[in-house]
């Protein structure tokens, strides 16, 4: 049963802009070491860490409530397929289905939460 549907979209630049600004600290309030490690291996990390951003925002508005950033982990399956690292204690009362796209000016997020019965 589809408990919630979240989608949010993230200039790139404007990430960017907000990143180079407030510098690794404000990096660090949203990101896990292992998000940060992923991203900062590519040519132009500020698309990957959009969309990241991008998923938890969609997860949060899926499920009605936030919690510290920090505390959502956007990984990657051996296929390369996002998924969630979230809600501990929770994993096996909820389904997260997680898309992300990017691009050169945005980065975009749009998860699914079922209910598990």
């Amino acid at each position: 049963m589809i408990y919630g549907i979240g989608i949010d979209i993230v200039d790139v630049h404007r990430f960017r802009a907000a990143s180079e600004r407030f510098g690794e600290g404000f990096l660090r309030r949203l990101f896990t070491d292992k998000e940060l490690g992923y991203c900062m291996t590519k040519r132009f990390p500020e698309r990957h860490l959009a969309a990241r951003f991008a998923a938890k925002v969609s997860l949060f508005k899926a499920m009605g409530r936030s919690v510290r950033f920090t505390d959502v982990e956007v990984m990657r399956d051996e296929k390369g397929r996002p998924f969630f690292s979230v809600f501990p204690g929770e994993e096996g009362a909820f389904k997260f289905t997680l898309s992300l796209s990017h691009g050169k000016a945005f980065g975009i997020a749009e998860t699914i939460v079922e209910k598990v019965l």
